[in-house]
């Protein structure tokens, strides 16, 4: 009752803002607050090194795959505050971003607001978005996620300008961000091979795929031999990333990392799939996320980008049962809150704090 009344108050004071910017916006000002409050990560850990050397000394050359995510360190490069401001607010800003292209995107499949603004707000403040934070924003993660969240978007509305200014952005801040052109035609394909789809796809698609083969070959990345998944065959290589990841002796938390993405959405979400054809035709994304995880180890990070297709389907098989819905997002804070807790009194300094860079080769 008394979020209700906030969002009606809120809504009322700011009747000019699109809904979807409304919700942004609070999302924005909830991140920052967190960001604010929490104890933060100090000093350097995992990728950062790499994106932060990218901010520092633009030219390069770089790390492998990293120097080929250049959008969001070279933004930071050129904006007029120091860097550690500028990843920060990036962070926030694409946080924010996200959750209100979240609360459009569910607003296209009749979620009531209500539920999509409470989904927004937890979806700002989860597990994988909260560690963005905790490390100052030195990632390229929360801009990812902005991408593919407002590239499903468009999808959606099948705005074809939008989606390919969309996928341009994404082709410079992480190679992940490309699964949208796979996604667009599984929900545009009316038949296994559709002429109108392929054609709207190539329009779209063609000039970010061309910037992202450009920056592909002429960008100088090192250290290629030294990541894992990249070191022999191709097919050899996807098997020991998988035997790496269910072998070592994190695979369980590795799997609690996972499950924790989404929380409860994970048992709602298969629910959809009978009824909502965008539920079945994301699957694609769904896969694509799964199939990364033959690249990398970490694949909390890597489910994440499934995110519009998980959260929709989530909320549409809850939008007509009030008591599962209420339940679903008060299970989905407590775990966002415990979380937080939990990176507060012991993540932080156990995890990020004693995390050394991977070693990676390096850059001469």
């Amino acid at each position: 009752m008394i979020a209700d009344k906030t969002w009606s108050a809120a809504r009322r004071q700011l009747q000019p803002l699109p809904p979807a910017l409304l919700v942004a916006v609070l999302c924005f000002a909830l991140a920052t607050v967190l960001s604010v409050l929490l104890t933060r990560q100090v000093g350097l850990s995992g990728d950062e090194p790499y994106y932060a050397r990218m901010a520092d000394h633009q030219p390069g050359p770089h790390n492998f795959p990293y120097a080929y995510r250049v959008l969001v360190p070279y933004l930071v490069h050129v904006l007029p505050f120091s860097h550690a401001f500028s990843w920060e607010l990036l962070a926030l800003l694409a946080d924010g971003a996200a959750a209100g292209a979240l609360f459009a995107l569910l607003g296209e499949f009749a979620v009531p607001e209500r539920l999509a603004l409470a989904l927004a707000l937890c979806f700002a403040v989860s597990p994988n978005l909260l560690v963005v934070l905790l490390r100052n924003g030195i990632s390229v993660d929360a801009a990812a996620v902005l991408v593919i969240t407002l590239g499903t978007l468009f999808i959606v509305r099948r705005q074809r300008l939008a989606l390919a200014i969309t996928l341009l952005a994404g082709a410079m801040v992480h190679e992940s961000c490309l699964f949208l052109i796979p996604l667009a035609y599984a929900v545009w394909a009316e038949r296994p091979i559709d002429r109108d789809a392929l054609r709207d796809l190539a329009i779209v698609a063609a000039v970010p795929v061309l910037l992202y083969v450009y920056l592909r070959t002429s960008i100088v990345a090192l250290g290629e031999n030294y990541q894992p998944g990249y070191e022999g065959p191709f097919l050899a290589e996807r098997v020991d990333v998988i035997r790496d990841a269910l072998g070592s002796g994190d695979w369980k938390q590795e799997l609690r990392r996972v499950a924790i993405v989404y929380g409860p959405l994970w048992l709602a979400a298969p629910f959809a799939l009978r009824q909502l054809r965008f539920a079945r035709r994301g699957l694609v994304l769904v896969g694509l996320c799964v199939f990364s995880w033959t690249f990398a180890l970490d694949w909390g990070r890597a489910i994440l980008f499934a995110a519009p297709v998980i959260y929709v389907a989530a909320a549409y098989t809850l939008r007509n049962r009030r008591r599962l819905a209420i339940a679903a997002v008060i299970a989905f804070l407590a775990l966002d809150v415990g979380y937080a807790a939990y990176m507060q009194f012991y993540g932080v300094k156990h995890s990020l704090d004693s995390t050394a860079p991977p070693a990676r080769g390096p850059v001469h």
